[in-house]
């Protein structure tokens, strides 16, 4: 049994790592929880019957009766929490971006290596997903030269979702300070990741990149590797809506979309694979309802004939499979695949990608 501590309890916690760890009981004891807002902290407790509660992750990550965290706060805090969590001596899984500047992550990465008997494990749950892990199984057990790639998150938030599906307690009590403490520190963080001269729409669609975007991203370089060459990088609506065109090694072109804005009832998160005459459609559904069915879809194409394989339904739920899959790797001590250095490559990729905004607005 592994005794684990949240920090961290808002939207996200309650609807999916707080439930899942419950259903996880038999892996999982929940030993504390910690948040700034009071209320928020006694109605987790209470409803998940936790034994301990914080109003500060230094609290929690100082008892000794827990060998794991979650760290769910804010990004501005997951690299301080995370290189907390290692000095303590705890193993950590922190939620994508782990960080949301490059050279705070670099300075984790390297106080990591202090600590090699300790898992550290980013939150990419697409990547741990069933349609995720088919399609890449197929594209390295049949092997085609890819010759276009399409990938993007068209989707609405979650409000519509959760209003229909599960109670969300939003407490109105945390301290202003805090909140306004938390405010500076992202706005200092995004200046040192991206330029404190950069426009409110560059730091917009970092953001949305930091935040949502690498989930695709990182899925893709599992597949196909970072890109070589970004080609151009267009905006609209303040920075939400974002086209990129890419290219891969091997020649191909990608193309990512993202559009975050929209009330449209719908979740279009997929990645595309073009291989002449071969497609392969990974399509992810919206993580705030859990055990939806999902698939993944191969059209294969002759001269004379063309069908379509279905592979799925797969019902199992991608943040379970990855907080399994987080459980697995503290039993047998091997480092998860969505690591630091794994992360970094996003944030990398994202600053590039800010730089061509910039040049293309003559900044």
């Amino acid at each position: 049994m592994i005794r684990i501590g949240v920090i961290g309890l808002g939207e996200v916690a309650q609807c999916m790592h707080l439930p899942i760890l419950q259903d996880l009981c038999d892996t999982y004891q929940v030993t504390a929880v910690s948040d700034i807002a009071p209320s928020l902290v006694a109605y987790v407790q209470n409803k998940y019957h936790i034994p301990e509660a914080y109003s500060s992750a230094a609290e929690l990550l100082a008892r000794s009766n827990i060998d794991a965290v979650l760290i769910l706060s804010p990004d501005q805090y997951h690299g301080e929490y995370a290189a907390m969590a290692l000095q303590a001596g705890k193993h950590v899984f922190v939620e994508k971006p782990a960080a949301l500047c490059l050279d705070e992550l670099n300075t984790l990465i390297e106080l990591q290596k202090k600590y090699p008997h300790q898992i550290l494990m980013v939150g990419y749950m697409r990547r741990y997903a069933g349609p995720f892990l088919k399609a890449k199984e197929i594209l390295s057990n049949s092997q085609m030269k890819t010759e276009y790639l399409r990938f993007r998150d068209i989707i609405l938030e979650a409000p519509y979702f959760i209003r229909q599906t599960r109670p969300v307690f939003y407490p109105k009590d945390a301290p202003a300070e805090l909140l306004q403490e938390s405010r500076l520190r992202r706005r200092e963080q995004l200046d040192r990741a991206i330029g404190s001269d950069a426009s409110e729409a560059m730091r917009t669609t970092y953001q949305m990149l930091t935040g949502l975007g690498c989930h695709s991203f990182a899925a893709v370089r599992e597949l196909f590797g970072p890109p070589v060459k970004i080609h151009s990088v267009a905006t609209a609506s303040g920075g939400q809506h974002v086209v990129i065109v890419m290219e891969f090694e091997g020649g191909f072109l990608g193309i990512y979309e993202l559009v975050n804005n929209q009330n449209i009832v719908q979740f279009d998160a997929a990645i595309e694979v073009f291989q002449n005459t071969r497609k392969i459609l990974i399509k992810y559904e919206t993580p705030y309802l859990r055990y939806q069915p999902a698939y993944v879809e191969v059209i294969e194409s002759s001269e004379t004939d063309t069908h379509t394989t279905t592979y799925g339904p797969d019902f199992r739920d991608a943040f379970q499979t990855e907080l399994a899959y987080f459980a697995q790797c503290i039993h047998s001590g091997i480092q998860p695949k969505t690591s630091l250095e794994d992360a970094a490559a996003d944030l990398k990729l994202f600053q590039d990608i800010i730089g061509i905004m910039a040049e293309q607005q003559g900044r």
